[in-house]
């Protein structure tokens, strides 16, 4: 398991690096976290994010 999470913006493609120990309830195998808008792209719509694992794949929220 790594240690950290990284966080992605779909939409300005800025990374940032999120400790994973910060949110225990995140499945170990979710390697990136896509934001439709990252906190500097917010334009107060509502933004979706997605959990990627490894090799880009999907996984599941639920």
């Amino acid at each position: 398991m790594t240690t950290s999470i990284t966080l992605h913006c779909e939409k300005c493609k800025r990374e940032q690096v999120y400790a994973r120990e910060a949110d225990p309830g995140i499945p170990e195998m979710v390697a990136t976290i896509a934001f439709s808008r990252c906190d500097r792209c917010d334009d107060g719509d509502f933004g979706t994010e997605r959990w990627l694992d490894a090799n880009g794949k999907e996984v599941s929220q639920a």
